[in-house]
């Protein structure tokens, strides 16, 4: 690697981790924060795993361990601890924690980059180091910027969520387990085991990395059948149930071997398909497990109990179905396209261009493929991982379930970048101009990168015509203009998603800041969609709006709200807002004559004088 592309490399990096530590400090807490670290506190105070159980531990255990002496020394935030997994009890002992800590959220921030950071360096380190040595140092690069300025990475990466790190933690034992099918390594297995162990720590999506291995290897052993001998292939094999024998030992370790053991059929769960009930409605309110009184109940489970509970929680939310919002509409229920729209408008269309133009190079150039077996294994991870989380369709709330496929779809793009080293001027230029676009496009919303959506967020069809909210002023001057069209995607992300897509909580500072620069707005009303409790900022709320009823004043109302199924806000989408606070609240000063117009639209009587001037 020669000497320009090492500065720019680590130039990268230096940028990259400024904007994590940036991004982490500006953002307030996101709704789940503040049970998530809680929850981490918990595991070191009793070495219990009962709290948060939908998701595995290691990533609370990062984002806890530099707080701990802090949060652990509070005795007034427990008392709502229950083990019912029903209950989800780690959201109240979160809020309870908040309200009782002044400085709870400088406790998140210092938390937030000791996942932020460690977990992203891992994941720019394989990126870079598995395109370099298939593809050359160009395309490490490449694979480098792909993920340092992807908005959904900059967005997620400053949360203690477990999204990033189950992508960093996942691509990086599939790129030692590559290691292992090239070599056959008895080390290589080893380690590969240890890795393992830590993704399914990370999230329970990740299982399914046991039969995409075993896959992996079949595929890529075959074309050696001949010449691998009997021995050969049971060495191998050996080395593969071993490889996943490790990997449960240190899942267990994870969870301090808590409940390791327990027989199958002692079990409670809450889900049709393990307690054997035809409907939710059915199950006994304390549970009911289908292998009680058979042979397998008594099967000792080699996977903590609380592992296994979790799997069974989380696995609920998806049988009963959520709320679920998409282009406009509520159901009750997800689609399995879900994931696939928000990639195309919550993705840099200078990435998608990128995409497209790997698929291209693949098929219609030559220099830019690797042996089969080598895309296979990047590609097919990436693969597996989308199509099993659209396959998940109870509900389609947070679009950033998908982020641990997409190191493997970024790594395989890098290869566009080998058109420099090939001297492809045509394609190198193109390339060139894509990555610049998609690195300006996300830059340009930092750092409210969770809000992020691309140009297609303004152009396409919605089934609502009116379900957007107004501009916020009429661009005049061509920087105005500019400016306009720049915004338009997040401006009109609400059209397509909610929720983390676009509205998580993260912008109730920027709201304070906006309050503290305004003291005319001291009367101010606030539908804030958060868990952070708003006492806890200098914001003089007087309330929720009043719902399906227009009054004059000051408001600020998360785009949650704005949309919520009830509608109870929707007569807002009738005003022009003053201000955003962020990307994710719209700040209002409605008078009386506006409150009056919007009454008589909605067929409600208009507020006399003297209420009016209040």
């Amino acid at each position: 690697m020669n000497r320009f592309c090492c500065v720019a490399v680590i130039a990268s990096l230096v940028v990259y981790l400024c904007l994590l530590v940036q991004a982490t400090a500006v953002n307030s807490p996101v709704m789940s924060e503040d049970a998530l670290l809680v929850s981490g506190v918990s595991h070191y105070k009793y070495s219990r795993f009962d709290l948060y159980r939908v998701n595995p531990p290691l990533v609370r255990l990062c984002a806890a361990y530099p707080v701990i002496e802090v949060l652990s020394e509070s005795k007034d935030g427990w008392w709502r601890y229950d083990v019912n997994p029903l209950k989800r009890s780690e959201f109240f002992v979160g809020v309870d924690f908040a309200k009782t800590r002044p400085d709870y959220s400088n406790l998140i921030f210092k938390a937030r980059q000791w996942v932020a950071i460690p977990f992203g360096l891992l994941v720019v380190v394989v990126c870079f180091t598995w395109s370099r040595s298939l593809l050359g140092p160009i395309a490490g690069f490449f694979s480098l910027l792909f993920w340092c300025f992807n908005p959904y990475i900059l967005g997620h990466s400053l949360t203690i969520m477990n999204d990033v790190p189950a992508a960093a933690v996942g691509v990086a034992v599939v790129f030692i387990f590559v290691y292992w099918l090239r070599a056959g390594k008895v080390i290589d297995a080893f380690l590969t085991g240890i890795v393992l162990g830590l993704a399914e720590l990370t999230k329970f999506t990740l299982l399914v990395f046991y039969p995409l291995f075993l896959v992996l290897w079949l595929l890529y052993k075959f074309p050696e059948y001949k010449s691998l001998t009997k021995n050969g292939w049971f060495q191998q094999a050996k080395q593969l149930i071993a490889m996943f024998a490790i990997s449960i030992l240190i899942i267990n370790m994870g969870y301090l071997f808590e409940g390791t053991g327990k027989q199958l059929g002692t079990f409670k769960f809450q889900t049709t398909s393990l307690t054997g009930c035809e409907k939710l409605e059915d199950i006994p309110r304390t549970g009911g497990n289908r292998f009680e009184g058979t042979l397998l109940g008594y099967l000792p489970m080699p996977l903590p109990s609380n592992y296994i509970q979790g799997i069974d929680t989380q696995r609920l939310d998806f049988e009963r179905g959520l709320p679920s919002y998409l282009r406009g509409e509520w159901s009750d229920h997800g689609w399995w396209y879900y994931y696939f729209y928000a990639l195309l408008i919550k993705t840099p269309l200078g990435t998608i261009g990128l995409f497209l133009l790997a698929i291209f190079c693949t098929f219609f150039q030559k220099g830019y493929n690797v042996a089969w077996r080598d895309e296979m294994v990047i590609l097919l991870p990436g693969v597996v991982l989308l199509i099993f989380v659209s396959s998940q369709t109870g509900f389609s709330v947070h679009s950033r379930y998908i982020i641990p496929a997409l190191p493997f779809f970024l790594i395989w793009m890098s290869k566009v970048g080998k058109a420099f080293t090939l001297k492809r001027p045509i394609v190198a230029t193109l390339a060139t101009i894509l990555i610049t676009w998609s690195i300006a496009s996300s830059l340009w919303v930092y750092p409210h990168s969770i809000s992020y959506f691309n140009e297609l967020a303004t152009v396409l069809p919605t089934p609502e015509g009116k379900n957007y909210p107004k501009a916020i002023e009429s661009p005049k001057t061509f920087w105005q203009k500019t400016k306009y069209v720049l915004n338009a995607g997040p401006r009109n992300g609400p059209r397509h998603l909610l929720d983390s897509n676009i509205d998580w909580g993260q912008d109730l500072f920027n709201l304070e800041r906006w309050c503290k620069a305004h003291p005319e707005a001291d009367e101010m009303k606030v539908a804030y969609w958060g868990s952070y409790p708003l006492e806890l900022t200098t914001i003089s709320s007087k309330g929720m709006p009043s719902a399906n009823d227009p009054q004059p004043g000051w408001f600020a109302l998360s785009v949650n709200y704005l949309y919520d199924r009830s509608q109870q806000y929707r007569y807002f989408l009738n005003y022009e807002p003053i201000a955003t606070a962020g990307y994710s609240i719209y700040i209002y000063h409605v008078t009386p004559a506006e409150a009056n117009r919007v009454r008589h639209e909605m067929g409600l009587p208009e507020l006399d004088g003297e209420v009016a001037h209040e």
